[in-house]
């Protein structure tokens, strides 16, 4: 991929045709779009260039409902009733330029890609960065900003998302085109012009080819003045051409795409219209490219219009709408022949403009019509203001732009909405809010629709069922509020299915979070409702909430198989941000089944679908990741994780998934006071969460009261211990049980009472075994182990820990891995009467993994020698002669 860049006249669109013509001969096909300014807001105006001509030939070898949504983008085909979605079109772009590179080399060429439209811009990236191999180049031409051009100061710099386009394929390059020197302009300019004049004309254009040109065509003579810059177009605009000649050059600028039979429509009004469009063309200021009627440069097409005087300016505009049939066309003429309105029949064609682009897939077209249709919406006309604010509000959130959504929706005063627009606008105000600012500001907008609503059941259960969600809803009072808002949605009946929905969620999280289990009877209420009014949002789905909720209460079956059937339907909808979220809850599933390499891949999934946008981690992405990272055995790696995502203390739930990182990594570490630290922390936001399952809590409890236990505080080790084996019993979740039945172990041979630590670390690893957390039953194993070499029953301790380590080896968790290894070196000293020290334990097992003795000082930051003097003490402790015996007495096989 190559781009042309430099600013309007400096020469890149003569350098890009060159290009093409250059190409033209050693490609198989050209897939050309020349787009221009008035086609901006023209959705999938760039796509239906390039495409326009092969679709016919490539059609069969794109999927059917991809292609549909191509034709439907393209105007090929009449929408139905549901809008194609992005990715579909993007889907099709994909496969039709698939099908051009497999029949030979394919050049793709943009000129002006600024200009494109970005409907057409999103589908050509997803496109891009999915073509992996084929003779395919792309080649661009694009405008930078330059402040000095008279004809494009004070205009908004030129969009610079086309370099997205760059990003898509590897290796593409850009060439940025440099001003031209005094020599450049002698050589550019003819022989006839005076060294003054260059002069002259180099510093007046600063070094732009075009200006130069053009202002030595204005001078008239050799002894004239260079005339000023911004005169220079106009003035020979209007000395070579009639004034007929300069409308139709006008009209055929303001127009972007038009062909020559609708140019002499549009140029009706004149006594002889081909005349004047046949003297434009003779002038060489218009041109024709294919079916279409251009200027032959974009700076003389600005011209032409800006010399028009105002009234005939929109008299031209106004023309152009009536003969625009596309609505999007019809309604940006309009708009530019009305001024800045208001205008009630204007904001009606934009309205309908913004539906056409929306049904078409271009939801940034379309936000920016609805924008304009608020703009023109004569404030008389509150009821139209408020829905046309509503959709606006609604098209932004679709394309992305949630500032300019959140504009929209706080314009609106709430309390004078229906209760139909309210079931629009407050869900996704709230919603917004929360993810622009914070949960704060989100609860406050909640809190005022609490104290505002009245005695309607329908209002009331759009209220109740928000102040009751788990993010931002009302803390102490979310299950109440939830309970409520079902009772009103079922008096309301089925207009407030929606708010009933929300609300069966709700009720069903709470009750999850306050310990009370996942009530399967709400899941198939939640799911009926959604028969009759399927949900807006793959995120509010039951079906996701079976799987996100069931890992919790240890049914880890159920929570993979919803994961994996929500993870199509965000694939096949093509919701990249669903897809993404959907992978990570689907990676913390599999990190409790002890299933890391399906974790990881489940990961990179996730990181695939996030790749080409710049989502934030959010807390609940970022803690699977960290799980990952520490079983690899990257503690900091993990550390320097939440450092990076989670910086923001002030949001709860990024707070909490930071200290409790910081906690396991400590433990970990060996540093009980530090794990201690950090996840007394962890549990305080827990608490401010009103997370009261322990699952829900990420299990930090255990591992909280290991490090009490660690630190001579058996007390509230114990109290933990009693609170899980209360809910494990209640709830009938063994996992639970057993991880209180090893916090009473360990706390019970802290305090020297090894035979009922046996008996309970025995009980530990029973319910363990019938629990799918497989890493809680290896950890329970090296409890055991642990405790029964105490006992100096070595063969019991030998036998826990082989099960303990095999099963960590197979997980892949290396920290548990090293701790089991470190527990059987014990093991196995205190067989030969003379137990290893901690540091011969560690240069016990590098050795025996097969490290040399420099490794093993490198890795210990210590000298050759110190570790030649361990080795020798641990021969001599553990009765071996080498290495490979060593190795043996670990593994425990014999020698």
């Amino acid at each position: 991929m190559l781009a042309v860049a430099g600013e309007a006249g400096a020469g890149k669109s003569t350098l890009w045709s060159a290009g093409v013509a250059a190409a033209v001969d050693a490609v198989q096909r050209l897939l050309r779009s020349e787009p221009s300014a008035s086609e901006t807001d023209l959705s999938f105006a760039g796509l239906s260039d390039l495409l326009a001509d092969v679709l016919p030939e490539v059609a069969a070898d794109i999927p059917g409902p991809p292609r549909e949504a191509l034709e439907v983008a393209l105007l090929l085909r009449a929408p139905g009733d549901e809008p194609p979605t992005a990715r579909a079109v993007g889907l099709a772009v994909l496969a039709a330029l698939r099908a051009c590179v497999s029949a030979g080399p394919v050049l793709l060429a943009i000129d002006d890609v600024h200009w494109l439209d970005e409907a057409s811009l999103d589908a050509l990236t997803f496109a891009l960065r999915r073509v992996r191999e084929g003779p395919l180049s792309v080649l661009l031409a694009a405008r930078t900003d330059a402040p000095a051009d008279p004809l494009t100061a004070g205009e908004p710099a030129p969009s610079s998302r086309w370099r997205e386009l760059l990003a898509a394929l590897p290796g593409a390059g850009v060439i940025d085109l440099a001003p031209l020197d005094l020599w450049q302009i002698q050589n550019l300019l003819p022989r006839t012009a005076t060294a003054a004049q260059v002069r002259l004309v180099a510093r007046e254009s600063r070094g732009n080819p075009f200006w130069a040109m053009e202002m030595l065509a204005s001078m008239g003579s050799a002894a004239a003045p260079v005339p000023p810059l911004a005169r220079t177009l106009t003035e020979r605009l209007s000395r070579s051409l009639t004034a007929a000649a300069v409308e139709a050059l006008a009209t055929v600028a303001a127009a972007g795409r038009i062909g020559v039979t609708e140019a002499l429509a549009v140029l009706g009004h004149l006594d002889d219209p081909a005349a004047a469009l046949d003297a434009a063309i003779l002038a060489g200021v218009v041109t024709e490219t294919g079916d279409r009627i251009v200027p032959a440069h974009p700076l003389i097409g600005a011209a032409a219009v800006e010399s028009l005087p105002p009234g005939r300016r929109g008299r031209l505009y106004q023309r152009l709408a009536t003969a625009s049939s596309n609505p999007e066309r019809h309604a940006h003429f309009a708009a530019l022949a009305a001024g800045p309105g208001p205008d009630a029949a204007v904001a009606d064609a934009l309205e309908a403009a913004a539906a056409s682009a929306h049904g078409r897939a271009g939801n940034a077209e379309a936000a920016q019509f609805a924008a304009r249709a608020v703009a023109f919406t004569p404030e008389r006309d509150g009821a139209a203001l408020v829905r046309r604010h509503i959709r606006a509000g609604e098209l932004f959130f679709l394309a992305g732009e949630l500032l300019r959504s959140l504009d929209h929706l706080e314009a609106l005063d709430l309390r004078e909405l229906t209760i139909a627009d309210l079931e629009r606008a407050l869900p996704l105000l709230i919603d917004n809010t929360e993810t622009v600012h914070d949960v704060a500001a989100a609860s406050a907008i909640v809190a005022r629709a609490v104290a505002e609503t009245g005695p309607d059941p329908r209002h009331r259960a759009l209220v109740l069922a928000l102040a009751s969600d788990i993010t931002y809803g009302i803390p102490g009072r979310r299950r109440d509020l939830a309970t409520e808002a079902i009772r009103n949605a079922e008096a309301a009946g089925p207009a407030a299915d929606a708010a009933l929905h929300r609300a069966l969620n709700n009720l069903l999280m709470a009750k999850v979070l306050a310990g009370d289990g996942l009530d399967t009877e709400l899941l198939e209420r939640a799911e009926h409702v959604e028969s009759r009014v399927p949900v807006a949002r793959l995120y509010d789905a039951a079906d996701l909430e079976r799987g996100l909720w069931s890992r919790y209460v240890e049914d880890l079956d159920t929570a993979r198989a919803a994961l994996q059937r929500c993870i199509a339907r965000a694939r096949e909808a093509g919701d990249d941000y669903a897809l993404s979220v959907f992978q990570s809850y689907l990676a913390a599933t599999e990190e409790l089944a002890g299933d890391y390499r399906a974790a990881r891949a489940a990961i990179a999934a996730s990181d695939a679908a996030a790749v080409w946008h710049d989502w934030p981690l959010s807390a609940w992405h970022v803690e699977p990741r960290t799980q990952l990272l520490i079983a690899a055995g990257d503690l900091d790696g993990a550390v320097g994780l939440v450092d990076r995502h989670l910086s923001d203390r002030s949001r709860a739930a990024a707070a909490f998934i930071g200290a409790l990182t910081r906690g396991r990594v400590s433990a970990w570490r060996d540093d009980a006071a530090g794990a201690a630290r950090h996840l007394e922390r962890a549990a305080q936001h827990a608490d401010e969460l009103e997370f009261a399952d322990p699952a829900v809590r990420q299990w930090l409890d255990p591992d909280l009261a290991e490090a009490y236990v660690a630190e001579g505080r058996r007390g509230d080790a114990l109290r933990i211990s009693a609170w899980l084996r209360d809910v494990g019993e209640r709830l009938r979740r063994p996992a639970l049980t057993g991880t209180a039945s090893r916090i009473e172990a360990l706390a019970a041979a802290q305090a020297g009472d090894l035979d009922a630590a046996a008996e309970s670390a025995r009980a530990a690893v029973a319910a363990h075994e019938t629990a799918p957390l497989r890493v809680e039953l290896a950890r329970s194993l090296l409890a055991l182990g642990q405790i029964e070499r105490r006992r100096k029953a070595r063969k019991q301790s030998r036998s826990a820990l082989a099960g303990a380590r095999d099963l960590a080896t197979k997980i892949g968790h290396k920290p548990l891995q090293a701790r089991i290894e470190r527990e059987l070196l014990r093991v196995a000293a205190t067989r030969a009467g003379d137990e290893l020290t901690l540091t011969e334990q560690r240069v016990a097992g590098l050795i025996a993994a097969g490290a040399t003795n420099r490794d093993a000082a490198a890795a210990l930051f210590v000298s050759v020698r110190t570790v030649e003097t361990h080795v020798a003490a641990i021969y001599r402790k553990l009765g071996v002669r080498n290495r490979a015996e060593l190795a043996r007495r670990l593994s425990g096989t014999s020698a």
